[in-house]
């Protein structure tokens, strides 16, 4: 399309009677600028005809090669943004280059990297270079504040050569002044807008020239592309990581007991793969919740207020999540309305809390905190996940000691059961039992033997239940026929034990072999030397101390220093003689 203005202002400043002027077209229409003929006397008709096609032919040709400079500024603004970007190994890194990045290659004074924030419904500033840029950084702009929100919400560039002009700037001096702007949308792989990068030539002025405009949206499509790609792999990367420990933890969870080794579990491997600074768990008590146990990196500031505090039903936002039942994510924690005033002055930027229930009942608050960053990762599937097999564990584990407990009671029962039929002096059983557990401590030994002790020493006689009462009960002495069915005892003992299906072989041993004697000579088997197993040793030494200090109907009860000074001479030779010494230093006799 060819124009004559011969009223053009630049046209009459030069003397020129004839002006012809012709767009230079690219690619789609877009205008790359204007080829441009003056004459100082006008042109007959057919000349000018002439001359137009002259300059309409050189005006394609210019064409050509602007937007052949064109393409190649903007290939090489795009190669230099991928080596430039290449050595980032996450989002927060591609982050920071690229804002170093625009003042290093461009004539810009300001870099800023604006990301949108759904749940706030704002623009934060996350990252800032340049002129001011302390002040920036985050920096929060409401919908519709400022020229980012522009560039988000027309999802196309936006350059102003004189931002002063434009109504909705914003200026982080507070004083407009004379800068170009230049602001660009940062879209992931699917187009989607996630912020803006802007640069500006505040403070010192003047423009962005063509090739700075070229590599700041090279560089915005290249930061976008590479945020999606490494936030993308970053996801699977923690995904995968989640499930492997998440896997790994259920298998743990399921092979521990008790409720302090659970917890810890539990919290470890949500700290270690949440990507939040804290886990802790609150259990409920009377006065509301208190603090049970912590993992991750919490300051001791934190940590001194939080052992001291308790929320009641209501109170903040784990007391709310007491109060309700329900899980919740704060991903800005200052902003919420219940946020505790202590906690925001601790500087608590990110939460998330979900109740553990079992048993119709919240037995405590699952916890999620970060002092560092707000807007993490939304953590309450997780959370939500980790709470199931807490509190999965935790019945199971409580299940488990109500098992244990009416199983130790039963079994000390049924102890007090034989010494009535016994006729053993009242307290035998739980005096030989803690006596026994005594000299197993001083020897060094710990759970499980010392059970597996107090187990054999409730039922070591459990065979008399099958001896009739005429041997069992007989005053004088037994004649040794009866004397052989009495021995039996601790076989039968044994095998009605075996039969409850439950008891360790070390307390099936204590049953079978608390007669067996040093020297080879006891019953039933006639095992001698340390081939005796350790806790019937160790059970042999207390039941016979506790008989001979106690009264029965065929003999008195014999002073402590009489049964010790007979537990001495039978060192070697009824007893462990090692035993023997620890048993009489602890009783006072070395």
């Amino acid at each position: 399309m060819t124009a004559r203005f011969p009223e053009d202002r630049l046209a009459a400043e030069m003397g020129a009677e004839a002006y012809l002027g012709i767009p230079l077209r690219g690619e789609g229409g877009r205008v790359l600028g204007i080829l441009v003929a003056m004459h100082d006397a006008p042109l007959p008709e057919d000349e000018s005809a002439l001359r137009r096609e002259i300059l309409l032919a050189y005006a394609q040709r210019a064409a050509l090669e602007l937007e052949q400079q064109e393409n190649r500024a903007r290939l090489e603004a795009t190669a230099r943004v991928h080596t430039l970007l290449r050595p980032a190994q996450n989002s927060q890194e591609v982050i920071q280059i690229a804002v170093e990045a625009v003042l290093r290659e461009t004539r810009a004074t300001t870099a800023l990297l604006s990301l949108y924030r759904e749940n706030g419904d704002y623009l934060e500033v996350v990252a800032a270079a340049g002129y001011l840029a302390e002040v920036a950084r985050g920096r929060r702009m409401e919908r519709g504040v400022g020229l980012s929100w522009q560039v988000f919400s027309e999802e196309k560039p936006l350059y102003f050569e004189d931002a002063s002009q434009a109504t909705q700037a914003l200026f982080l001096s507070g004083e407009p002044s004379r800068a170009a702007y230049l602001g660009v949308p940062l879209r992931d792989a699917q187009g989607r807008v996630l912020g803006v990068l802007s640069a500006d030539t505040a403070k010192q002025g003047g423009v962005l020239f063509p090739e700075d405009r070229h590599f700041l949206v090279a560089l915005a499509e290249a930061t976008g592309a590479a945020m999606a790609r490494l936030d993308a792999l970053h996801q699977a990367r923690m995904e995968a990581r989640r499930f492997r420990v998440l896997a790994e933890l259920s298998a743990r969870l399921e092979g521990l007991e008790a409720p302090k080794e659970i917890l810890e579990e539990a919290l470890e491997a949500l700290y270690r793969i949440s990507g939040f600074q804290v886990a802790c768990f609150h259990e409920v008590a009377p006065e509301g919740l208190r603090l049970l146990m912590v993992a991750g990196e919490p300051s001791e500031d934190w940590l001194q207020q939080a052992w001291q505090q308790t929320y009641p039903p209501g109170h903040g936002l784990r007391g709310q999540v007491l109060l309700t039942g329900e899980a919740l994510y704060v991903p800005h924690y200052p902003d919420h309305p219940r946020a505790l005033a202590a906690s925001v002055a601790m500087g608590l930027k990110c939460a998330a809390y979900t109740p553990v229930r079992f048993s119709e009942q919240t037995v405590g608050v699952l916890s999620l905190l970060d002092f560092r960053a707000a807007y993490l990762e939304d953590p309450l599937p997780l959370l939500n996940f980790a709470a199931r097999r807490l509190a999965n564990a935790l019945e199971k584990a409580e299940n488990l000691q109500q098992l244990r407990t009416t199983r130790e009671e039963a079994l000390k029962a049924l102890g007090l059961a034989l010494e009535y039929r016994d006729l053993e002096t009242a307290g035998h059983t739980e005096r030989v039992t803690r006596l026994a557990l005594e000299l197993a401590e001083e020897m060094g030994l710990s759970e499980p033997d010392l059970t597996h002790l107090r187990w054999g020493a409730y039922l070591h006689d459990l065979g008399k239940l099958a001896i009739p009462d005429g041997i069992l009960k007989k005053p004088g002495k037994l004649e040794p026929e009866e004397w052989e069915q009495m021995k039996t005892h601790t076989v039968l003992g044994e095998q009605m034990a075996r039969r409850m299906g439950f008891l360790p072989p070390a307390t099936l041993a204590v049953i079978r072999h608390h007669h067996e004697r040093w020297d080879g000579s006891g019953y039933p088997d006639g095992l001698a030397g340390e081939a005796i197993p350790l806790l019937a040793r160790i059970f042999a030494l207390a039941d016979v101390y506790d008989a001979l200090t106690s009264q029965r109907p065929y003999k008195r009860a014999w002073s402590p220093e009489e049964a010790l000074a007979d537990i001495a001479a039978q060192a070697g030779r009824h007893f462990d003689p090692n035993l023997c010494r620890i048993f009489l230093r602890r009783l006072g006799r070395a």
